[in-house]
């Protein structure tokens, strides 16, 4: 009796030692977060207009934003195409034969997040630098909207700052991959040469 009622929740402990109890939750957590990166643009251009920014600016302070608006439009959809793409390659991180499951799957997310950040800060704060800098002039309003500032040699650390961002993240995330990876193959060759 006592073995029915135990082996009764034998699917639920297989479906958390497979790794499906990891890999479906961050596929929604990629899938939400692709989501929200195309809802962003939109939101921070309502917010922009409803605040009435616009209101004392010069032109070419408008025009400069309005770049900004289209590049951010484009960032979106670039973001959600990467966390699209990384949530398909989650599958193919996890084995049947893996003893460490959730390794893989932090270190996935952890350098999806480093290459979208890194390229979120890069390219944003170069360009919209470059363009306050061409059209926006020195409007102190401007300087804060991006968290370093922006200027000639924003235009350069912010590309710096996003490459940096990546390949710290991807350095991060190989060590906990490599450590699964060890810690796997360890395993294999000891339950091996248990067999033998």
């Amino acid at each position: 009796m006592d073995d029915k009622l135990l082996s009764f929740l034998d699917p639920v402990w297989r479906y958390i030692d497979n790794g499906s109890f990891f890999r479906e939750p961050f596929r929604w957590l990629y899938i939400a977060i692709a989501a929200l990166n195309l809802l962003f643009p939109f939101v921070v251009i309502f917010l922009s207009v409803e605040g009435g920014i616009f209101k004392y600016m010069p032109g070419g302070t408008i025009f400069a934003f309005v770049l900004v608006f289209i590049l951010l439009l484009a960032l979106g959809a670039m973001s959600f195409l990467l966390w699209m793409n990384r949530q398909k390659k989650l599958k193919e991180m996890l084995h049947e034969k893996n003893e460490f499951v959730a390794i893989p799957m932090v270190s996935h997310f952890i350098q999806t997040l480093g290459e979208w950040m890194g390229f979120y800060i890069g390219i944003l704060g170069c360009v919209a630098s470059l363009l306050f800098m061409l059209f926006g002039g020195g409007d102190s309003v401007i300087n804060s909207l991006l968290p370093l500032g922006t200027g000639i040699v924003m235009v350069i650390v912010y590309p710096i700052m996003g490459f940096l961002i990546v390949v710290s993240a991807r350095l991060l995330a190989e060590l906990y991959r490599a450590l699964a990876s060890i810690a796997n193959n360890t395993k294999r060759i000891s339950s091996h040469i248990d067999d033998k």
